[in-house]
């Protein structure tokens, strides 16, 4: 039976990568073969799947644990997004429940956003594959140096892009960046702890979610009311 939420949305936007899928093989296969261009040694899966969120740029500053300088990091990101399409599919697929929460929200006419860091031509290459891109109003992606997660300006756009205001909505994602880019704008964030960030330190660094879930399912019937 469906459960009363505290507080009625009409819109959701939504992480893409450790919410709704799990691209992280893609991720790394697809470092992996620009960092040996670059000569580079290439990260590991374990580094690399710690280090993504927040963009591209930041992940591949991350792996290599901030010896990379601006330029070469940029260089080895344009470099990334020209050669992602050939692993985007690598290892792909949905997250717990991801299909289940779109498809009840979707049917109870919340209107619904992809909001990622992803690059825009991937995020929607990924979701037609999973069959979810019909469930969303907006796909908001991003370039190479667009504004992104957590800017205030970014999260703005995507809810105008929805025709709502951020007091109607809800962001929901796996990192600190899904949070701080909900509350830059004073809208409500939900948080799973799916992706990279455990428990405790989601917790510790999102402390004004409405709550930090262990999947989108425990999620729904909180936040929405819904049972999956």
């Amino acid at each position: 039976m469906n459960r009363a939420p505290a507080k009625k949305y009409r819109g959701a936007l939504f992480d893409l990568d450790g919410t709704l899928v799990d691209n992280y093989a893609a991720v790394h296969s697809c470092l992996a073969e620009v960092f040996a261009e670059f000569g580079i040694v290439a990260p590991g899966y374990d580094k690399v799947y710690r280090s993504v969120g927040g963009s591209i740029l930041i992940t591949i500053k991350r792996v290599m644990d901030g010896k990379l300088s601006d330029e070469l990091a940029e260089s080895i990101g344009n470099r990334y997004m020209e050669l992602f399409p050939r692993h985007i599919y690598n290892g792909l697929k949905p997250m717990p429940f991801a299909r289940g929460i779109l498809e009840s929200l979707d049917s109870a006419g919340v209107k619904l956003a992809c909001f990622t860091n992803k690059q825009q031509p991937a995020a929607e290459d990924i979701l037609k594959r999973l069959g979810m891109y019909g469930f969303f109003d907006v796909v908001a992606g991003t370039t190479l140096l667009s504004a992104r997660k957590p800017e205030a300006r970014f999260t703005i756009s995507a809810l105008e892009s929805l025709g709502l205001g951020a007091g109607e909505c809800v962001g929901i994602g796996d990192s600190p960046y899904d949070y701080s880019a909900a509350r830059s704008v004073s809208m409500d964030s939900a948080i799973v702890a799916t992706g990279a960030d455990s428990f405790e330190s989601l917790k510790e660094r999102c402390p004004s979610a409405i709550g930090i879930f262990k999947d989108l399912k425990e999620l729904a019937g909180v936040v929405f009311g819904i049972t999956l």
